[in-house]
């Protein structure tokens, strides 16, 4: 900058000397001219006198004259005739010169009238000034013409113009160091502003301080209050994308955003792990790193109609999932502004929204079935005794034995399913107390013992002495009821055992038997609501078919795991960990 203002000053300053080198050569050129014209006049007025007062003598010869005052005045005298013949001339042989009539000086004094005229002297080589005046004399009407060489003229000019332009090379030299200095004392400050500018590009938001008290000082103090105003909303505007950033990336759904272009400029990782991208998509167009036909119909759609789409797919891989995908227009948030920006995609993964409405689907079906088969068979029982069979005593109480158990099974399924839903909505356990596992499971043996004889089965029981847990004691005594339940019920003949024992503050309780065992396809359904692998046997066995998804929700609630493994022909075992520790919450695990 500094440099550019020197090259700016320096320009100036030749033009400024160009300038007033050549009105110097004009006027100071003009000025010696007139000066020498005027005083070549006079000359020539004292000479024509001097003539006038000489020639009355008898012995006046113009050649003389002319010769003698050249001299005298050092200048060229000629006199000239009407006709315009040279008589006399102080620098040159008359008899041999042209006829001067019709020069323009002496054709004026010819006239009459004094003239003065600055022309190239051929006879000499020279410029000259040439003035002519009218004489009149004793027997002779001429002209009185004086000349005077300009070559010392052009001299004292050029010696004039020397000294000018010495003048104000000097100036020149003497402005551009003061230029220099000057410029050297503005640009301090400017370039201090510079500096401070660029560190703000760079991030770095400091205040620069200036002593100086006029503009460039007023400049500095209005810097800074942009400085503290800039770093003020550098930082609201950080936070504000921080912000944005921690809410994108909490969100449970899939977001990207893409400009009228189709490329992304905003995306949240959800979206990478729904629709299994493993690359960065920011700035790519959307067709480049999402390849779902779904999801562009929708996005093409928002496009074209400038509304809200909504559509569902599967997404087909190792495990399929399926999603749902809103498409919604973008538009600025003023309404003066009001103009499309790109259009908005949030991608929803709703695998488990469909299995719990599958669920959902499946217990209403299967309650209304499990209820209507007793209710049923109750109706049809009680029909047949109303129609008569009541009379005949034997059929009438096999009837009503039928219809106790029938009742009885249907008040089975609706107490599994108060408890199912009770431990379901439960947000924390209640009745909670320390209690032995030793106590529990003695409890347990002592209602299912009659069971156990009667179909012959041996039990063994493996307890840890002293083992407490602090629990409901009813809702662990219903876990391991349903279990040894569910063993009893699959296993004819053989062992069932149950353990229990306390490992790095985690208890853990396992039933074993030898019974028919689970095919392995049909663990992982195991414990929903009302699966059954054999249902006619498990009808027949009186059972609801929630029990173990009981048992299940019972460990979820105490923030516990539950594993199954089986072989059929040979048994299963069941392993419920259990950890210890003061807090209960209830889980919710479908």
């Amino acid at each position: 900058m500094q440099k550019k203002l020197m090259a700016t000053y320096i320009l100036i300053i030749s033009l400024t000397i160009i300038i007033a080198i050549l009105f110097s050569w004009q006027k100071g050129d003009k000025y010696i001219k007139d000066t020498i014209k005027k005083d070549t006049e006079i000359k020539v007025e004292l000479l024509s006198d001097i003539i006038n007062k000489e020639s009355k003598e008898n012995n006046f010869v113009f050649q003389d004259f002319v010769d003698e005052y050249s001299k005298k005045s050092d200048i060229r005298i000629t006199i000239i005739d009407r006709q315009g013949q040279v008589v006399a001339d102080s620098h040159e042989d008359y008899k041999i010169m042209d006829n001067h009539a019709y020069r323009q000086e002496v054709s004026n004094a010819i006239n009459g009238k004094m003239s003065s005229e600055i022309r190239y002297s051929k006879t000499i080589g020279a410029n000259y000034l040439y003035t002519a005046m009218p004489i009149y004399i004793k027997n002779f009407d001429g002209v009185l013409r004086v000349s005077l060489p300009l070559i010392d003229v052009q001299n004292i000019t050029i010696d004039m113009i020397k000294y000018v332009i010495y003048g104000i090379l000097i100036g020149a030299v003497i402005a551009v160091i003061i230029a220099y200095f000057v410029t050297k004392k503005f640009m301090e400050p400017l370039g201090e502003l510079t500096d401070a500018a660029i560190k703000i590009s760079q991030g770095s938001y400091n205040k620069i301080y200036l002593k100086n008290n006029d503009e460039t000082g007023k400049l500095a103090d209005a810097f800074n209050e942009m400085t503290v105003k800039l770093r003020l909303n550098m930082w609201k505007l950080e936070k504000r994308n921080n912000e944005f950033e921690a809410v994108l990336s909490s969100m449970i759904n899939g977001v990207v955003a893409v400009d009228e272009q189709y490329k992304v400029f905003i995306s949240n990782n959800k979206l990478n792990h729904i629709l299994d991208i493993n690359e960065n998509i920011m700035g790519k167009k959307v067709f480049e790193v999402i390849r779902n036909t779904t999801i562009f119909n929708v996005l093409e759609k928002s496009i074209e109609q400038n509304e809200y789409i909504v559509d569902e797919t599967t997404i087909k891989g190792k495990d399929d999932k399926i999603i749902r995908v809103y498409a919604n227009p973008i538009f600025a948030s003023k309404p003066s502004k009001s103009r499309n920006l790109g259009t908005l995609l949030v991608v929803q993964d709703i695998t488990d929204i469909k299995k719990l409405e599958n669920v959902r689907s499946d217990f209403v079906s299967n309650v209304t079935h499990e209820l209507n088969t007793p209710l049923t068979s109750i109706r049809g029982f009680v029909d047949t005794l109303k129609n008569g069979a009541i009379k005949d005593e034997k059929v009438a109480n096999r009837f009503l034995d039928i219809i106790d158990i029938e009742s009885e099974r249907l008040s089975l399924l609706i107490q599994d399913i108060l408890s199912l839903s009770s431990i379901e909505n439960m947000e924390k356990e209640a009745n909670i107390s320390d209690n032995k596992m030793n106590e529990i499971i003695n409890e347990v043996i002592d209602v299912l013992n009659p069971k156990i004889s009667k179909k012959g089965i041996e039990l063994k029981v493996i307890v840890q002495e002293n083992i407490t847990y602090k629990c409901n004691r009813n809702r662990i005594k219903q876990l391991i009821i349903n279990l040894m339940d569910n063993a009893i019920k699959y296993t004819e003949k053989g062992t069932i055992t149950i353990s229990c024992e306390d490992i790095d503050d985690t208890i853990i309780i396992k039933v074993k038997d030898t019974g028919i065992g689970i095919d392995e396809e049909y663990i992982p359904r195991l414990f929903e609501r009302f699966y059954r692998v054999d249902k006619g046997r498990s009808r027949k066995m009186g059972g609801t078919g929630l029990g173990l998804s009981i048992v299940k929700h019972i460990v979820g609630l105490y923030n516990g795991e539950i594993e199954v493994k089986s072989e059929v022909g040979k048994g299963s075992l069941f392993v419920v960990r259990l950890p210890k520790q003061d807090g209960r919450r209830c889980i919710d695990i479908g």
